[in-house]
């Protein structure tokens, strides 16, 4: 299947929906980090970004841009600018049907243009995106205690399919030192 570009646009409002380009490269570091500002305040557990890794976001931002088999896109909001951002892939794995799935790897929208429909229609122009490529499953990650993702996600339908959990090795080690 050859991809077509991801050319979605729409309007919303006080809202143009559109494909993300290096103009934006700034808004969207910024949207990103705040979105890990948010993740990792909701889960005191996770990962840290590293200092180095904020500081080489832009370039990383740069190159998912014109990667293959992805899509981009932001909100923009006549007066405030780019104020969300989705960003979405194919994944192939032919041991598993439906072998093409799409995975939404980011979405954040600023807390002053939530509950707009901003971040509802900016899915709605990724699924064109998907459906032009014969996507039947959608998937993503979204971090235990972000209650406002949870909420936001399982109105459109996801739930819960795979737990991915985590501890730390020394806890580890002493608990499975107590079970000896």
């Amino acid at each position: 299947m050859t991809q077509e570009p991801c050319t979605y646009t729409e309007r919303h409002d006080l809202y143009s929906l559109r494909p993300a380009q290096a103009a934006d490269l700034d808004s969207l570091v910024e949207l990103l980090l705040a979105l890990q500002d948010r993740i990792e305040a909701s889960n005191p557990d996770l990962w840290r970004m590293k200092p180095e890794a904020r500081h080489n976001l832009k370039g990383q931002i740069g190159s998912r841009l014109k990667a293959a088999n992805s899509c981009a896109l932001v909100a923009e909001h006549d007066e405030d600018g780019v104020v969300g951002v989705i960003f979405g892939r194919i994944v192939v794995n032919n041991r598993y049907t439906p072998s093409r799935a799409g995975q939404i790897d980011q979405a954040f929208v600023r807390a002053d243009h939530r509950r707009a429909g901003v971040g509802s229609r900016l899915v709605a122009l990724l699924c064109h995106f998907f459906a032009s490529e014969d996507v039947e499953d959608i998937t993503l990650r979204y971090v235990i205690g972000n209650e406002e993702a949870d909420a936001f996600w399982s109105a459109l339908g996801f739930s819960p399919r795979i737990i991915t959990a985590g501890a730390g090795r020394d806890g580890l080690e002493h608990h499975l030192r107590e079970t000896e």
